[in-house]
């Protein structure tokens, strides 16, 4: 959500027509398995990647996760199910890797110990990626400091039961270590897994908390499954590229076909019909597809009445404040004040505080602001349009005059909105 919409005087429609190519779908491979498995390929196919975050102790996000989402084996599962599903998260960060991976932070990805040996480290291998490993006996020790020294990433696990990791502390850029272990005294970077946010003072300052319940993120150790899922769309949606979208999508198929149906609606804007997901998100060009894409994030693969009415409420909210701002409200931008109006809804959606959505989705600082109620001139946006909502014509009148915006402008302004966000609610069914 980056630029304005080149076509001020209009609410929706006009997509971008990129012709007939699609973009190249990056092939999943099954790695260290034959190709002839379509059992396998299935299975994968109906499972999803997910990104767990990590904090520090102040709540700000500083890495991820990549885990697989659904019935995972237990810890007493036969190993042939382990190894399953390692087979199917490699294949995920196979098509991230291949694919393009973007962004910063760090990416975890924990791996048993024989891969260490196997070629598949060389294939996956990207600057983001942490190995996260158990290291049990000195072969894998030399093995894993090799190929560090080689430039891969490791973050191997603190083991009363094998000395050998905290003996060789000093080597490592990352340590995992379980809640119930003391941490090392070498200044590495520890990634604390199964914390209590009441022992967090027993750890250092730099720690970082994997699903930790910290004091001001209470809601994050409850959240479900699909909500974590939404929550990675809305965060790639707002700050990532087409081509990252792309991936989601490859990685979520389930959630390709509401995306293909959302884009393909009046609301959408498509000048003629998509034929998948990745098509649809190139033809809409960078800004609609980082809409439609929030738009799904918001509503969920399956929404209720409630969540539909949530979303269509958003919607004409993004667009009643851009179109507010062409008016000459004051507010940093349209593109802006579209953003914080489709973000309106998200803390409610997604059963976080304003300041935690805020602040896991790198908000800007004007979305912050409205979306924490500060004072600033996209707020005043916000309670221009819940009055419009509510019919509170005290309020109306009084924004009318502080923007210098004639009534019946504003009315008529929110009025479009509404009939345009209203072809959403089909699209959501």
């Amino acid at each position: 959500m980056i630029s304005d919409d080149p076509h001020p005087s209009r609410i929706v429609g006009g997509g971008i027509n990129t012709g007939d190519s699609e973009q190249p779908v990056v092939v999943t491979q099954m790695l260290g398995v034959g190709s002839g498995s379509p059992t396998r390929e299935e299975d994968l196919r109906a499972r999803f990647l997910s990104f767990d975050p990590l904090f520090d102790r102040h709540a700000n996000l500083v890495a991820h996760q990549l885990v697989l989402r659904g019935q995972i084996a237990p810890v007493d599962a036969p190993q042939e199910l382990k190894q399953m599903d390692e087979d199917m998260l490699l294949t995920g960060l196979y098509s991230l890797v291949q694919g393009g991976v973007t962004g910063s932070l760090p990416l975890f990805v924990e791996i048993g110990s024989d891969i260490l040996f196997s070629d598949v480290l060389a294939e996956l291998n990207h600057p983001r990626v942490v190995w996260r490993v158990d290291i049990r006996d000195e072969h894998q020790l030399a093995r894993a400091l090799a190929l560090q020294d080689a430039g891969m990433n490791f973050c191997p696990a603190l083991n009363p039961a094998h000395p050998l990791v905290r003996d060789s502390a000093s080597a490592w850029r990352y340590l995992a270590c379980r809640a119930d272990c003391s941490p090392p005294a070498s200044p590495v970077q520890l990634v604390v897994e199964g914390v209590a946010s009441t022992s967090q003072i027993n750890w250092p300052a730099n720690a970082w908390f994997k699903q930790a319940a910290l004091p001001s993120e209470p809601e994050l150790a409850a959240r479900s499954q699909d909500k974590a899922m939404q929550l990675d769309l809305l965060r790639i949606a707002l700050g990532q590229s087409v081509d990252m979208l792309i991936s989601f999508f490859r990685l979520n198929p389930k959630m390709a076909p509401r995306l293909l149906a959302i884009a393909n609606s009046t609301a959408g804007g498509l000048s003629r019909p998509a034929e998948s997901a990745a098509h649809a998100l190139v033809m809409l060009g960078s800004q609609r597809a980082s809409r439609v894409a929030a738009l799904l994030a918001l509503a969920g693969t399956h929404p209720d009445q409630t969540a539909r009415h949530h979303v269509v409420t958003a919607l004409t909210r993004a667009l009643f404040m851009g179109k507010v701002v062409r008016l000459g409200a004051p507010a940093e931008s349209a593109a802006s004040a579209f953003e914080i109006g489709l973000l309106s809804i998200a803390a409610h959606t997604l059963a976080l505080p304003p300041e935690s959505l805020t602040r896991t989705l790198g908000m800007s600082d004007a979305a912050g602001r409205a979306l924490t109620g500060k004072p600033s001139p996209e707020t005043d946006l916000l309670r221009l349009v819940h009055a419009c909502e509510i019919n509170d014509a005290d309020t109306l009148a009084a924004y009318s005059g502080k923007l210098g915006i004639p009534l019946h402008q504003i009315s008529v302004s929110y009025l479009d909105a509404l009939i345009a966000a209203s072809a959403l609610d089909t699209a959501l069914l």
